[in-house]
């Protein structure tokens, strides 16, 4: 068994612990945003909104835990998304690197767009680099089942906190 998958998640729960414990500050979390509903077959959507995410302490959207974090490591590793962007995130032939946020080109870099994304995929027709040539399907694809909102959200947190170092 490959223990190195677990370093990186529980380094940054520890650390994140840690920065909780010394803050002096307490803060709220927010309700995450419920994902919108899956789009009905055959049917693309496309955001065209620009939301903005509210950071709370340590980097992370309000709302986002570091347990949301580390369910979303194991879900991006389990289902098909290691597939397209490789098992460490940086990009694969069919999917683009999610660590560095200047190459991300169907999100503006937030939480609720990592969200908004997860929930509708990106069909075939939408993908902007013609060297990925398949679709990324909505809520991780039909099998082994759809995610649900809640494994949407914690797959969205896992991506965000690529991209988004934590302080």
């Amino acid at each position: 068994m490959n223990y190195r998958s677990f370093a990186g998640p529980t380094l940054a729960i520890a650390a994140f612990a840690a920065f909780a414990a010394c803050s002096k500050t307490t803060v709220q979390p927010a309700a995450a945003p419920a994902p919108a509903p899956m789009p009905a077959a055959g049917t693309a959507t496309t955001a065209t909104t620009t939301t903005t995410t509210t950071v709370a302490t340590g980097g992370m959207p309000a709302g986002v835990t570091m347990a949301m974090v580390a369910a979303g490591d194991s879900i991006f590793h389990a289902r098909s998304c290691k597939n397209c962007h490789g098992m460490d995130a940086k990009g694969g032939a069919n999917g683009p690197d999610l660590t560095t946020a200047s190459k991300l080109q169907h999100v503006d870099g937030s939480f609720d767009s990592f969200v908004r994304l997860i929930t509708n995929g990106v069909p075939l027709t939408d993908i902007k680099d013609p060297s990925h040539t398949r679709p990324m399907p909505a809520r991780g694809g039909p099998r082994p089942a759809p995610m649900t909102d809640d494994e949407v959200r914690e797959a969205a947190a896992y991506v965000y906190s690529l991209s988004h170092p934590m302080h």
